[in-house]
C-alpha cells in the first residue's frame, strides 16, 4: 500500500481514508464529495474529513464551491476537488524519508560501534572496516542476511569447503529480484556430486557462471558494501571476515574481476539437442575425467572414450582442445 511505502509515519501520518481519497482523486482527475463517497462506498462525513486533512497537507485542492458538496437554493455548485500532482505532493515526504534515512544510518553506526566493543572485535587501526565472525552457524546466517540485502549485484569465488550443502536455494530469490549474480567456480568444485546440476539450475535462473582452475580463496561480494571471505586458509567453516567499504574492499573486488576475466563460461547443454554430444561436451568442459563422465552417464569408461573419439571426428578435431574450440564455434556450447 501507498501508506506502507511512503506515508506510514508518526501521529501526522496520512490516514487510510485520506490515502483512499487521494488515490481516487488521482484516478478521476476531479470529483465532488458525493462522487467520492459513492465511488469509495464511504460515508460522506468520512470523505469530507479526509478531504480536509488532505487540503491541510496540500495534497488536495478545492478550486471553487462550498465545503459540503451539497446543493442548495442559490448556493454555488458542489466543490470539485482535485489531487495535487504526486511528484509535487510527495516531495516533502521524500525529504522526510531521506532525513530519517540519514538519522538511521547514524544510529546504525553508533550501534555497530557498541556491537564491536562489547565483543572485543574493535581494532582501533581498522575502525569499522573489518569484522570477525566465528562459528559455522553464525557464518551461514550472515551469508543469508547479506544475500537478503543484495540490491544490485553479487559476485562469488566458489571453492570447497562449503558452509551449505544446498548451493541453489539461497541464490534463487536474489536472482528473482533482478540482482545480477556472477560466480566463478573452481574447476574441482564442478566435479563434486550434483554440483554441476546445481550450477545449471542457477544459470537457467539468470546467474552468469564461469569456471577456473585454482581460485585463490573463497570470496563473496554484495553490492559495493560488503565482502565475506575466510579468516585464514583452513578456517572456511569456522571463521570469516566481513569487509566494509574501504581500499581493502576495492582490492577484493579487483581480485574477483581478475578471476572473472580468466574464467571460461560454464557450459549448459541445449535441451533441444537431438543427441548426447552437448551433454558430453559439457562434462568435458567441466573438467571431468573419462571415469567421472562414465559414472555420470552410467556407461563404461571405454564407451566414453569411443564417444569422445567419435565427437572429435565429427568436429574435425585431432584432440580434445580443438574439439572444444570447434564446438564453441558451432554453437554447441
Amino acid at each position: 500500500m501507498l501508506t506502507e511505502n511512503v506515508w506510514d509515519r508518526d501521529q501526522d501520518a496520512v490516514s487510510c481514508a485520506e490515502e483512499a481519497v487521494y488515490l481516487e482523486l488521482c484516478r478521476l482527475g476531479s470529483a465532488t464529495l458525493a462522487e467520492l463517497a459513492s465511488a469509495l462506498r464511504m460515508p460522506p462525513t468520512v470523505v469530507l474529513q479526509a478531504l480536509v486533512g488532505l487540503h491541510a497537507r496540500s495534497l488536495a485542492r478545492r478550486p471553487y464551491g462550498d465545503w459540503s458538496g451539497q446543493d442548495g437554493d442559490g448556493a454555488p455548485p458542489p466543490a470539485r476537488w482535485s489531487a495535487t500532482a504526486p511528484d509535487v505532493a510527495l516531495q516533502q515526504f521524500l525529504r522526510d524519508r531521506e532525513e530519517e534515512t540519514r538519522r538511521l544510518r547514524a544510529d546504525i553506526t553508533r550501534l555497530l560501534d557498541g556491537y564491536h566493543r562489547s565483543r572485543g572485535l574493535r581494532d582501533p587501526s581498522l575502525g569499522d572496516l573489518v569484522e570477525v565472525v566465528t562459528g559455522r552457524d553464525a557464518i551461514e546466517h550472515l551469508w543469508l542476511t547479506l544475500l537478503d540485502g543484495a540490491r544490485e549485484q553479487v559476485a562469488i569465488l566458489d571453492k570447497p569447503p562449503f558452509i551449505q550443502l544446498d548451493g541453489v536455494g539461497p541464490e534463487l530469490p536474489v536472482l528473482a529480484r533482478g540482482v545480477r549474480v556472477r560466480s566463478v567456480y573452481e574447476r574441482a568444485t564442478l566435479l563434486q556430486p550434483d554440483k554441476l546440476e546445481q550450477v545449471r539450475v542457477l544459470v537457467a535462473a539468470g546467474e552468469q557462471a564461469g569456471t577456473a582452475i585454482g581460485l585463490p580463496f573463497k570470496l563473496a561480494l554484495v553490492d559495493a558494501r560488503w565482502a565475506l571471505l575466510p579468516l585464514a586458509p583452513g578456517t572456511e567453516l569456522t571463521g570469516a571476515l566481513v569487509v566494509r567499504p574501504s581500499p581493502l574492499l576495492d582490492a577484493l573486488a579487483q581480485t574477483f574481476e581478475a578471476q572473472w576475466a580468466r574464467a571460461m563460461p560454464v557450459p549448459v547443454p541445449d535441451p533441444q539437442a537431438d543427441d548426447g554430444r552437448v551433454e558430453l561436451l559439457t562434462l568435458l568442459a567441466a573438467g571431468m575425467t573419462d571415469e567421472g563422465i562414465a559414472r555420470r552417464l552410467g556407461v563404461s569408461a571405454r564407451t566414453v572414450q569411443r564417444r569422445v573419439s567419435a565427437l572429435m571426428g565429427g568436429l574435425g578435431a585431432s584432440n580434445r582442445f580443438q574439439a572444444g574450440i570447434q564446438a564453441n564455434r558451432r554453437g554447441l556450447l
